[in-house]
């Protein structure tokens, strides 16, 4: 599974901030037609295993803060099932959902489109996730439908699940714009920036040209620039989970 830059992986904020500078993931997001994944504010993560790299990656531009609000709902179910969450405040803009599996089984949650699409949703498989972490948390999960005060969650007929749900808002900082006229932060809902929030193999934050990311065909090593678009600062590994890559190229002087 590759765990790059890619343009369909929304969370290539939480890509990376969840497993940043690795090339492991344990959640896959896909394009397509049903359930399309967009670029959105969004985000799926194994509960808790944000928790160091967020603070890394705090305050990029671009970035979306998610704020719950609202009482929380909660219950346990088998199959796929409707959360009733009640209606939908004014103030509401996403859903917020941690999951956890207690069974085995794939899953399938409906999040909100972003740039370009109508659709999106995020697909897991329980069997997948860390055995010591089996909470899946999704921070923009769509709204009920209009008049509607449920949420779906898709899965097989014997998977048993839990969820603790509730309304959310959120705020996004414009990306930031460099002296070349490119945009640079991390994705969200306004689509993808030139040069995407990463972090290099030599522990160095900075952004890789997605330009570059959209051309690159095998695996190998990207560059890592600055926020400059031109001072190259480390590289970031593009491969799958087998490969080894070995040492990357050294940095060029500047």
């Amino acid at each position: 599974m590759n765990t790059t830059l890619d343009r369909t992986f929304a969370a290539a904020v939480e890509r990376e901030l969840a497993a940043i500078g690795t090339r492991r993931s344990r959640l896959q997001r896909h394009q397509r037609h049903v359930r399309a994944l967009a670029i959105g504010g969004g985000s799926v993560a194994l509960a808790g295993a944000l928790a160091g790299a967020a603070v890394v990656a705090g305050g990029l531009p671009g970035q979306t803060t998610v704020t719950p609000a609202g009482d929380p709902v909660s219950g346990s179910f088998r199959g796929t099932a409707a959360v009733d969450l009640g209606p939908a405040p004014a103030w509401a803009d996403r859903v917020i959902l941690d999951i956890t599996c207690t069974g085995h089984g794939d899953f399938q949650v409906e999040t909100r489109p972003g740039a370009g699409s109508s659709r999106a949703g995020v697909t897991w498989n329980c069997a997948e996730l860390m055995a010591k972490d089996k909470t899946v948390h999704i921070k923009d999960g769509l709204l009920p439908a209009e008049g509607g005060t449920s949420v779906t969650i898709t899965t097989d007929p014997g998977s048993s699940w839990s969820v603790v749900a509730r309304y959310g808002k959120s705020t996004t900082k414009p990306w930031g714009v460099n002296a070349r006229g490119e945009t640079y932060g991390v994705p969200n809902d306004n689509g993808m920036p030139d040069l995407v929030a990463a972090q290099a193999t030599n522990g160095k934050i900075g952004y890789t040209r997605n330009s570059e990311q959209s051309a690159f065909e095998g695996e190998g090593y990207i560059k890592v620039y600055e926020s400059d678009g031109e001072t190259v600062i480390g590289w970031f590994p593009i491969a799958n989970d087998s490969a080894n890559l070995g040492t990357p190229p050294p940095v060029p002087a500047k």
